[in-house]
């Protein structure tokens, strides 16, 4: 069988931060990576040479991809949980809610390609995750009895804006600085970036959801309340990771390069490797 990179931390918030098993797989999680940094460093042919986070604006952008996934992907578990939960859609009608997001992803991110040969990429990430840390504010007002035209549709389609323009333009800065043969190795980073990002984000906002739902129910609330409440305070959180996205791309590389053509034997979202052109 086989486990997810950082699977461990999802599980953590059920098992307890605390607990024996949690403390060990976090401290033999330490220990390995410490072990294989150690022979990556003595070695003279490095599988991942660190040398690599010396090109400009590739650690600030797998950062920012890092933050950025903790919040959009929690977005999305926590909004079909509300769907589902306390709205009780069936698993059908709560995907296709969805489908404005595909839309408003595609878009963005063609718009966002066409705006780097005038302003660069920093710009275009700054405002992309600005315009997601609004719409998901406006999502952590969802009400108890909330309707999806009113409470939901607005706000996925301001965050999907956002993520779309996330997306191409934080590919495009990571590889922006690379040389032509660690831009494998470039795009690795920034897919475990996104990894790891969503393991800590839903441990991170499960944590938090589950402390206000289990404080109100002890407290007498009804169920649905409760949990709406939960699911706000997450959300709300979510919105804060990505203010801080916005602040962590100022220092991303600003490429006005476009993205270049993605090899199909590649995921579309995570790694492209553009052709860069001017940096500053």
């Amino acid at each position: 069988m086989t486990t997810q990179p950082g699977s461990f931390l999802t599980r953590a918030p059920a098992q307890g931060w605390v607990s024996a098993r949690t403390i060990g797989e976090l401290a033999t999680a330490a220990v390995v990576l410490a072990a294989f940094a150690l022979t990556e460093l003595r070695s003279r042919d490095p599988l991942f040479p660190f040398s690599i986070f010396r090109s400009k604006g590739l650690a600030a952008a797998d950062a920012n991809q890092l933050i950025a996934f903790a919040g959009f992907v929690s977005l999305f578990f926590f909004l079909t949980l509300y769907m589902q939960n306390v709205l009780g859609y069936s698993p059908v009608r709560g995907g296709s809610a969805y489908l404005p997001v595909t839309a408003g992803i595609a878009v963005a991110a063609g718009i966002a390609a066409r705006l780097f040969a005038r302003t660069g990429t920093r710009p275009v990430i700054v405002a992309g995750a600005l315009i997601a840390a609004a719409g998901m504010y406006y999502l952590s007002r969802i009400p108890v009895h909330g309707s999806y035209l009113t409470d939901l549709l607005p706000g996925l389609v301001i965050m999907s804006i956002g993520l779309g323009a996330v997306l191409v333009s934080v590919t495009t800065a990571a590889n922006a600085g690379v040389a032509a043969d660690k831009a494998g190795l470039a795009a690795g980073l920034l897919a475990t970036s996104q990894q790891l990002g969503t393991a800590l984000g839903l441990a991170i906002f499960s944590a938090i959801a589950t402390a206000r739902t289990s404080a109100l129910l002890t407290a007498g609330a009804p169920r649905a309340g409760a949990l709406t409440a939960g699911f706000q305070r997450a959300l709300l959180a979510c919105a804060i990771f990505l203010l801080a996205a916005a602040v962590i791309a100022l220092r991303a590389t600003n490429t006005r390069s476009e993205p270049a053509a993605q090899p199909d034997h590649l995921p579309a979202s995570h790694d492209r490797i553009p052709a860069p052109e001017l940096t500053d």
